[in-house]
């Protein structure tokens, strides 16, 4: 009885919830993966048939105006399904939105199964984090917890939701931790990785262990042409930049359209018949994609002309609004990338042709790199969804140039950029209603050293706590601010966009 005094139960209660919100997100996101396989399994036999019966086809333009309805209104009753939903969970976590949690659910289930089952060029993975989050959110509500606990379920749920849409459990975690979080907790990671392992054991169960993208053997890459890595991620940071130019830029000539914006959805829609009609394999996210091009050395006219309609497909269908995700998409422009410039490698240094399959993975993870301005969690999801764990030091190489050359070119990461144009529309307005909100102090900024009387924090916000190592503090005025503190900022929710921005600008 002396030795269980001694147990610490607050963390085997999250870890118990961990194991909760991983099963149940787990499920409801292994169903939406069924349903996607289900739907898009059955294009390659409706288009076949319009082929050989064209007379059809107005029919089939009839009922995909239809589904491209219901995905609007879904969308125009819920404007927070829009997108991939990344950016909705950040700020959710922020305290900057306020989302309805079912309304999320269901809504995002059913137009996003919609949306992918037509094999409209989009991913599945930002809709599988946004329903994990919600689902962890709904489970919160059910065990009556508080905003920190919610925050804590609301991840381990988005992880989750990763974790079984691509048998990826180490991704989840650190998806969450780099890309959400951007810190790393004792009881997040520990409810998170739960949640993750939890989810990805239910996804074993019903779609193999096998990974997402199995590639096959990879040869190990000869360390006397690492020099082509740099160069190769040089070249995906360009590509980077170029892609999130595009990105941003399509939302205003949409605008600029003679139509109303609700029916900027259709387009993406009535694309996908010819798509289906004439190039087939150009159907859904491009994992098909990938793998062809992984599997034999392509030319690269083909691939060029794959570039150019991928790129294109992707940004009309993302740009109109509709519930899509971007990281298989991104992937995909990735992998023909590496493609293209692994032909050129091996035209002029004479390796052999299976050293293909190598750019194709590294490009892959430099491309995600250059846009997300996450390296390590490329690295780790390259290594889960490939199976190609004998590869992470060249990946990293990559992902490392891509990530500097990106950082010299002021590239942000595109959720958080989404977010900001989202949250810096509404109005500042007193709620009444008390956020608790964490900053670490990086090195050599404003903040490194200076003393608390100094900060003089907007809207009467707070820094009512500092974390120093593994002593917890108030701090007073004399207090001197030190890189690695955890600040614990209090302010009213309505104004926590400025006051994040604020001190956005010291750190």
């Amino acid at each position: 009885m002396r030795r269980l005094k001694f147990i610490d139960w607050s963390k085997i209660s999250y870890v118990l919830k961990g194991i909760l919100v991983g099963a149940v997100a787990g499920a409801v996101v292994s169903a939406f993966r069924m349903a996607i396989y289900t739907t898009l399994n059955v294009m390659p036999d409706v288009y076949g048939f319009l082929r050989v019966n064209p007379y059809w086809t107005f029919a089939w333009a009839f009922v995909i105006l239809v589904i491209a309805f219901l995905v609007i209104l879904m969308g125009r009753d819920d404007p927070d399904i829009q997108g991939n939903g990344v950016a909705e969970l950040k700020g959710q976590l922020q305290g900057t939105l306020k989302l309805n949690w079912w309304s999320i659910l269901w809504r995002k289930f059913s137009a996003s199964t919609l949306v992918l089952g037509m094999g409209l060029p989009v991913g599945r993975e930002g809709p599988s984090i946004q329903i994990g989050g919600v689902v962890g959110q709904g489970i919160n509500r059910l065990l009556k917890g508080n905003k920190s606990q919610e925050n804590i379920l609301i991840s381990s749920g988005a992880a989750a939701g990763l974790s079984a849409a691509f048998n990826a459990p180490m991704s989840g975690l650190v998806i969450i931790l780099e890309e959400v979080h951007h810190r790393f907790s004792g009881v997040l990671i520990l409810t998170v990785f739960t949640a993750s392992v939890t989810a990805n054991f239910l996804a074993f169960h019903l779609f193999g262990s096998q990974p997402a993208l199995a590639l096959g053997r990879m040869a190990e890459f000869p360390l006397e042409y690492y020099l082509y890595l740099v160069v190769l991620g040089i070249f995906l940071a360009l590509a980077g930049w170029v892609f999130q130019k595009v990105l941003f830029a399509v939302p205003k000539w949409y605008a600029k359209l003679p139509i109303p914006p609700y029916l900027f959805g259709f387009i993406p829609f009535l694309l996908v018949i010819p798509t289906g009609l004439f190039w087939e394999e150009m159907l859904g996210g491009g994992t098909g994609i990938i793998t062809d091009i992984a599997s034999v050395r392509t030319a690269t006219v083909m691939l060029l002309g794959m570039l150019a309609f991928r790129f294109i497909a992707f940004h009309i269908a993302y740009g109109s609004g509709i519930p899509a995700g971007m990281l298989i998409p991104m992937l995909t422009i990735g992998a023909i990338l590496g493609g293209i410039f692994g032909n050129l490698v091996l035209r002029g240094t004479g390796l052999e042709d299976e050293f293909i399959r190598n750019f194709v993975i590294f490009a892959m993870g430099g491309f995600f790199t250059a846009i997300s301005k996450a390296p390590l969690t490329a690295i780790v999801l390259l290594t889960e969804i490939t199976g190609s764990i004998t590869q992470m030091m060249p990946i990293a190489v990559v992902c490392l140039t891509a990530y500097i050359v990106a950082d010299i070119l002021a590239l942000e990461p595109i959720d958080e950029i989404t977010l900001y144009n989202k949250t810096n529309r509404f109005p500042t307005v007193f709620e009444g209603k008390l956020i608790h909100m964490d900053v670490f102090v990086e090195p050599n900024t404003y903040l490194d050293g200076m003393q608390m009387s100094q900060l003089t924090l907007p809207y009467n916000a707070k820094c009512v706590r500092i974390k120093r190592h593994s002593n917890e503090f108030m701090p007073h005025r004399d207090t001197v601010l030190l890189s690695g503190d955890e600040l614990q900022i209090a302010c009213d929710q309505g104004f926590v966009v400025q006051v994040k921005n604020y001190i956005s600008k010291l750190n």
